[in-house]
């Protein structure tokens, strides 16, 4: 026995690895050494050889002399033998930098594909009871070709009746191979019920009777694949969220919209952007661009104090003190500063019946003051958003009077202004939003060291953290010391994927926000858990070629903007050129026109008042205090550590 154990003690098992000699290694195998000789040694020998005598002979008329034979087969071999080493040494300094690379964009393209999927299951799983297969069933309808058994489930599961299922089922069966007669008949036929049920969804549900509306017409036949509609002004919640360090600002949405923004990016989405100016004399392209300064900076603010709100309201939601049929999507910034104000209301009022009742537990009188915490932090941001808001439109307003007298001074009509040919006037300019390759390996970078820190992997179809938990994991609050949902990890990593893009794009510029906006995002409808990164790269440089770049809605937005801020007459020409150049709808560019023409003294939306959100009410800070004392005379333990 001692002799076996001293026989083992004499035996080691190492790992012997030499970076630089499996570099070493890798390189030649790449430069194919063999290979490459036997080219160079043929290409100097009798390729070398047979030229230099023929192309000397037909030149001079005689044969070379061995000397100048031997010197331009030296100098092919020298030559050759220099670049194959120049080859080896590069694979061996840099080379293996861009295997990483490509690794990188591959291994990153894979994750942010399960990310996109675990972001959807995490923006359903906020829901509950009906709300859930409502908000299940629109995702399916939003971003999924489905066949015709697949809107028949989607429909059951939206409107909570198998029959309006089956008629959508029906209807879009036929639409699909072109039977439009009998399409007509079934849409005659059931048009008072579908009406009748999108009434009914309205004040629960807006946007799931917006969706059976449009689905029942046709709008949004065949136009999947070609483009997905983006979250409006998601870009604006997550960058707000960064510049108040505040991740509930975003929404689950957001963070869906940020990863397959950043997915496609990778994949060689390009989109296209329109910008305008003033060509002309400096002191009207100053006042141009101080114009549209102030009017990019009310927009940020409106923006800012409009997703506060909403924050607040999906915060609500989250929580679990308020359910979806109390703060319902799509409603207006009006309607829903009114629904969250007597949601607040409501939460005092219950906050301070349970701190004055002795039979409320500890946990659900924390719960509810953490809640009402996070609710008057959002609301006061609301608050103090659109008080800036208010300033800016004033600003805005005075720097729109300005334009408008010095260009009536100079023209006699601000309508002069032309989008046309000429050396003065406001020109559009189109612009691309992409990234080169060199920036393409520089997210990819940044985003695997990101997940290289978390340890996030695949494990079987879920994707997991590095404790095997579902993504997205849960996170410890350490005010409270209790675990709260995956939401925070989520948030967090939306919010590095726009560091990791904010250098090579600029997505703090307002310009690049609305035009992003503008466009739509790729179809991922094929996405599943089960596709290999290399599935995952290629569907989404096929999806990245096939998706919708117009810029028809860009071009409308724009010339809303020219017409009803910067007094442009939109003419037979600028319209045609609005059209036949981007795409614009030229019944949207005749009613723009038409309704400044039709209006004696049109109202600009300048003088618009942004909404108004009120002071945080008092009520809401005594029921938190009398909260707070309850919790002190509950545990004094805590009272001290405060």
């Amino acid at each position: 026995m001692n002799q076996r154990e001293s026989k083992s003690n004499r035996i080691s098992i190492e790992r012997d690895i030499s970076s630089h000699s499996l570099r070493f290694k890798r390189s030649l195998n790449q430069v194919r050494v063999s290979r490459t000789l036997m080219q160079l040694f043929w290409t100097a020998g009798p390729v070398t050889g047979l030229g230099l005598i023929g192309g000397y002979y037909i030149g001079f008329g005689q044969f070379p002399d061995l000397n100048l034979l031997i010197y331009f087969i030296s100098f092919t071999v020298l030559s050759g033998l220099i670049g194959l080493i120049a080859r080896i040494f590069y694979n061996i300094t840099r080379g293996h930098l861009e295997e990483q690379g490509e690794r990188d964009v591959l291994d990153v393209t894979d994750k942010l594909g399960d990310l996109i999927l675990a972001a959807r299951d995490m923006n359903v799983q906020a829901y509950e009871g009906d709300a859930r297969k409502r908000e299940a069933a629109l995702q399916l309808l939003r971003r999924v070709d489905l066949t015709s058994y697949g809107v028949t489930i989607a429909f059951s599961d939206l409107t909570g009746r198998r029959e309006i299922g089956d008629i959508m089922g029906q209807i879009y069966t036929y639409r699909r191979i072109g039977l439009y007669s009998r399409v007509r008949e079934l849409y005659a036929r059931y048009r008072e019920q579908i009406r009748q049920i999108e009434q009914e969804l309205e004040d629960d549900a807006p946007e799931a009777a917006k969706e059976l509306h449009d689905w029942f017409t046709g709008l949004t036949f065949g136009s999947s694949r070609f483009g997905i509609a983006r979250e409006p002004h998601f870009l604006q919640r997550i960058m707000s969220s960064i510049e108040n360090n505040n991740p509930r600002l975003m929404t689950f949405r957001d963070v869906e919209e940020m990863i397959i923004l950043a997915y496609e990016l990778i994949s060689g989405r390009e989109i296209p952007m329109l910008v305008f100016q003033y060509s002309g004399r400096w002191k009207y392209a100053r006042a141009l661009d101080e114009l549209e300064q102030k009017r990019s900076e009310y927009r940020v603010y409106q923006a800012r104090g409009g997703n506060r709100i909403r924050a607040l309201s999906a915060f609500l939601i989250e929580s679990g003190y308020a359910t979806v049929e109390d703060l319902p999507e799509g409603l207006t910034i009006h309607q829903l500063i009114d629904h969250v104000t007597r949601m607040m209301d409501q939460l005092a009022g219950e906050l301070r019946r349970s701190a004055m009742d002795p039979n409320t537990s500890k946990d659900e009188l924390q719960r509810l003051v953490r809640i009402m915490k996070t609710g008057l932090e959002l609301y006061s941001m609301a608050h103090r958003a659109y008080n800036e808001t208010g300033r800016r439109h004033a600003s805005m307003i005075e720097a729109s009077r300005k334009w408008e007298e010095i260009t009536s001074q100079a023209y006699g009509d601000p309508a002069s202004l032309r989008l046309g040919s000429g050396r003065r006037g406001i020109r559009i300019k189109e612009d691309m939003i992409f990234l080169d390759d060199d920036e393409r390996l520089e997210v990819c970078r940044h985003l695997a060291w990101y997940f290289e820190r978390l340890d996030v992997h695949k494990t079987g179809f879920a994707f997991a953290s590095a404790n095997n938990e579902t993504l997205f994991p849960d996170d410890l609050d350490h005010e409270t010391g209790t675990y709260t949902s995956g939401a925070m990890a989520a948030r967090r990593l939306a919010i590095e994927i726009a560091l990791a893009l904010e250098p090579h794009i600029k997505l703090s510029r307002p310009e690049v926000q609305r035009n992003i906006n503008a466009t739509k995002a790729i179809y991922l409808g094929e996405l599943a858990p089960d596709m290999n990164a290399v599935r995952k790269a290629e569907l989404g440089k096929r999806m990245a070629k096939d998706a919708d770049n117009r810029l028809g809605y860009a071009a409308e937005q724009m010339a809303e903007t020219l017409v009803r801020l910067y007094d442009v007459e939109l003419g037979e020409d600028q319209r045609d050129f609005l059209h036949y150049t981007y795409g614009a709808r030229t019944e949207v560019l005749e009613l723009l026109d038409m309704r400044e023409k039709m209006t004696e003294h049109p109202v600009s939306y300048l003088s618009e008042r942004p909404p108004a959100v009120d002071p945080v009410k008092q009520e809401w800070i005594r029921a938190q205090r009398i909260a707070r004392k309850r919790m002190a005379d509950l545990n004094p333990q805590v009272s001290r550590n405060r």
